[in-house]
């Protein structure tokens, strides 16, 4: 290609339109080369003030996440049988979404009584020196210094053995099992 001297003498500076000039541009650049594009998503975050969540006392959660937990389904399940109207709370059909229950309350999933936590069940080969229920007296070990560390769930015994006796317990907190073992029915 050839060149003009004005082009040769140009060469290695930047020219008015690579923005090195003064020359505003039309188009889309909207007229200033230094501004951010917005297209595609690049959109600047609005200031707004911050909402605060819901209040919620620590012991209100939703109803959803409280059927989750106890292990019948999932949360997008539970929803769909809340809305079928599958769930009591307190002896009231609940059919709306979001409902906020407390741990205290009495829910009903298909007519049997839930709890929040899932059933969790550990089995322990009892040693000899150690007690099955819970001691007042100092220095005694229990049973349930070995399985402290086995589950986050509030778990209890079903049935006791003698301090000096070893056999296998059952530490759970499913309920209406731990009443139909010791109960016999």
């Amino acid at each position: 290609k050839f060149m003009s001297r004005e082009d040769k003498s140009r060469k290695g500076k930047s020219s008015s339109r690579q923005g090195g000039g003064s020359k505003k541009f039309s188009g889309r650049q909207g007229g200033n080369m230094k501004s951010k594009s917005f297209a595609r998503g690049n959109a600047p975050v609005k200031n707004t003030p911050t909402q605060k969540k819901s209040q919620l006392s620590p012991d209100e959660i939703r109803l959803n996440k409280y059927i989750a937990n106890s292990g019948v389904c999932s949360r997008r399940d539970a929803d769909i049988y809340i809305a079928s109207g599958n769930v009591t709370v307190n002896g009231e059909v609940i059919t709306e979404m979001g409902y906020k229950v407390k741990l205290s309350d009495e829910v009903k999933f298909d007519g049997q009584n839930i709890t929040p936590e899932k059933k969790a069940y550990v089995l322990l080969n009892k040693p000899k020196g150690f007690i099955t229920g819970n001691s007042e007296e100092k220095g005694k070990r229990t049973v349930m210094d070995l399985v402290r560390n086995s589950t986050k769930s509030r778990i209890a015994t079903v049935g006791m053995l003698e301090r000096n006796s070893t056999g296998l317990i059952l530490f759970t907190n499913d309920i209406e099992l731990s009443k139909r073992l010791t109960q016999g029915q």
